[in-house]
Formats: structure tokens, C-alpha cells, sequence
């Protein structure tokens, strides 16, 4: 007798960026840092597009985590990829504005 199983489906690659923290740097600059967490858990690759405009800005790397320099008070859009091994990708993009430093005043650093 034949066994009914079916074999299980295949989910969907997903990937989520996000704002891990802002931080005053050198005046009117901001470090941010961002990453990304992938559905389902599985081993990718991820490139980072820090302003969206469709140049990849990073080699791909298995750490989602990445910190980038902006200037301050600006509404900025950055881009995830995901790529597994096999080459299917997700992407995603998070929308932030950055914090207020202060003018040529060293920054300060607290974390948003």
C-alpha cells in the first residue's frame, strides 16, 4: 500500500529590515544601524541598499547587521536582500528619519 503523504510546501522567502539604533557621530552625522531577520529560518546572504536608489552598497554577507553613516534630521529609505543558496531573493525596505545632533557640536550619543 501506497503512503498519502504529501510532501510539505515549500514557504515562501521573506525578509524583514529594520532600525536597530541611531547614534550622534562628529557633529551633524548619525550612525545607524540596521538589520534584517529572514522567514522562514533558514542560512541567506543579505545586501544592503542604504539609500534605495538600486546600487547594492554591500558584499553579500551572512550577517544582517550593518551600520551606515547619514546626515542628521533626513527621512531616509534603505533596502534589504536576502538571497539563499539557491538563488531565490526577498527584499525589503525601512524608512526611518534620522535623529537630530545638533550642529558641529561633537554630537552627543544616546540611542533612540
Amino acid at each position: 500500500m501506497l503512503s498519502a503523504l504529501a510532501a510539505p510546501a515549500t514557504q515562501a522567502l521573506t525578509v524583514n529590515a529594520f532600525v536597530v539604533r541611531q547614534s550622534c557621530v562628529n557633529g551633524d552625522v548619525v550612525a545607524v544601524t540596521l538589520s534584517a531577520t529572514v522567514q522562514p529560518n533558514v542560512q541567506v546572504k543579505y545586501r544592503w541598499d542604504f539609500t534605495n536608489n538600486g546600487t547594492l552598497d554591500t558584499t553579500a554577507s551572512t550577517n544582517p547587521t550593518v551600520t551606515h553613516r547619514y546626515p542628521d534630521e533626513r527621512r531616509i529609505t534603505a533596502r534589504v536582500v536576502a538571497i539563499m543558496a539557491n538563488g531565490t531573493r526577498a527584499s525589503d525596505t525601512v524608512t526611518f528619519t534620522t535623529r537630530r545632533c545638533g550642529g558641529g557640536g561633537g554630537g552627543g550619543g544616546a540611542d533612540d
